[in-house]
Parts: C-alpha cells; sequence; structure tokens
C-alpha cells in the first residue's frame, strides 16, 4: 500500500530542480567569482592580514555577498520536489514532516552565510571585526553541515523503507546519501585547527565538504529530473 498520490505537476517540479542547478551554478559565480573565496582565505591569517585582504576585494565581497545571498535561497524550492516524493515513500509522514522542518532550518542558516561576508566588507575598518566575521561566515558555511547531512540520512532512510512496490529511486541513491552525509562529518573538527586538513581552508574540512555537498545536489538533480519524467510518462 503505497501513500496517497499528491497532485504532479511535473513542469514546476522541474523548474524547482533547476533553481537548484543554478544555486551551484551561482555559488561558482558569487563565492568563487565575485568574492574570490576559492581558495579560501587561509584560517591562520593574522587580523591585520585579514583587514588587507578585505580591503583589497571590498566591492567584489559585497557583490559576491549579494548573488549569494539571494541564489542560496533556492535551496527551499529545489528541495521541494525530493520532500513530495519523500512522502509518497512512506505510510504516515513522519520523515516527510522531519524533511519540512530540517530544510525549513537549513534555509535560515544558508541564507545567512553570506552576510556575514557581507557586513565583514561594509566595516571593512577593524581587523578584529574583519578577522571575526571573516571566521563566522566560514563557521557558518561548513560548520552547519548537520541539517543538510541529517536531511540526506532522512532521504536514504525513506529510499530504504519505500512502502511503493516498485521503488520510487534507485537503490543505490540511498547509499550515495548516507556517504555523502558521512563525507561532511570532517568539518565538525575545524574548531580546533587553524592550519591543516582540519582548518576552515583545508583539503577535508572545506574541500571534501564542499564538493560534497553541491555535486549531491548536481546529482540529486540529475535523479529527480530523471524520476519526474518517468512519472510522467506514467501519467500520460
Amino acid at each position: 500500500m503505497s501513500a496517497p498520490e499528491a497532485d504532479f505537476d511535473p513542469l514546476i517540479m522541474r523548474l524547482c530542480v533547476w533553481s537548484g542547478i543554478v544555486l551551484v551554478a551561482m555559488t561558482v559565480v558569487g563565492f568563487g567569482g565575485l568574492m574570490g573565496y576559492v581558495p579560501p582565505p587561509a584560517a591562520s591569517m593574522t587580523a591585520d592580514q585579514s583587514l588587507a585582504f578585505v580591503r583589497a576585494h571590498q566591492q567584489w565581497i559585497l557583490a559576491g555577498g549579494a548573488v549569494c545571498t539571494f541564489f542560496w535561497s533556492f535551496w527551499v524550492t529545489w528541495a521541494a520536489p525530493i520532500i513530495i516524493y519523500i512522502r509518497k515513500m512512506e505510510r504516515a509522514p513522519v520523515l516527510t514532516i522531519a524533511s519540512i522542518a530540517n530544510v525549513g532550518g537549513g534555509a535560515a542558516v544558508i541564507t545567512t552565510i553570506a552576510v556575514s561576508w557581507t557586513v565583514m566588507a561594509y566595516r571593512a575598518e577593524s581587523p578584529l571585526i574583519v578577522q571575526a566575521f571573516n571566521d563566522l561566515g566560514f563557521f557558518l558555511f561548513l560548520y552547519t553541515w548537520p541539517p543538510f547531512g541529517i536531511w540526506m540520512a532522512i532521504l536514504a532512510l525513506a529510499i530504504f523503507r519505500d512502502v511503493n512496490p516498485t521503488p520510487t529511486f534507485p537503490r543505490w541513491v540511498a547509499y550515495y546519501n548516507v556517504l555523502c552525509a558521512l563525507g561532511m562529518c570532517p568539518a565538525s573538527l575545524m574548531g580546533f585547527f587553524k592550519s591543516g586538513p582540519f582548518a576552515y581552508h583545508g583539503i577535508l574540512a572545506f574541500w571534501l565538504v564542499a564538493l560534497d555537498f553541491f555535486i549531491w545536489m548536481l546529482v540529486m538533480s540529475a535523479v529527480m529530473l530523471w524520476v519526474i519524467a518517468r512519472d510522467s510518462k506514467r501519467q500520460s
């Protein structure tokens, strides 16, 4: 017995999925291109070095912060079709409700990350203030991985426990989500390091976590477009 069918609007669902692809693309533009945060500045920089970096990139950081704050808001629209499919995979909407709460909490984080860097560039006067807000931005960007990792685990659990006779998602998608959730764990150690792989510019705390998350969004987008196309054909 499957969960009750929700209204199915493939056009709107595809647009929502594509909003996530746009989010990833504009992260490259805003975070990497405009702000110049790829590669990120070293966590070991002194306060004076941080101030010098921000002053040299001030207008670009402000522009990139505005771009990121806007396009990272698409997190909610991208997640909506996935939540609809989670609802289809369970009888009681426990994981669905958990997903809505989790995605909403994640949105509160993801839409404020670039605000820290924007305030930092806006007040590029005190070395200590600049250093603190730069650190805060990276901690919001990386250290707050648990809501996103937990949602990956929720999605994996929904796939493993799919009540439909024909599986909604291929089983590898569940395993992939578990691996992606685990891949973001190193960010929890960044508070202990200012250099090395676990610092917020390091290979594990930054590169592994950032690539893990944004590649996950692209992979899940491709999976969702395939699932939506499949279900659209079934209903036509």
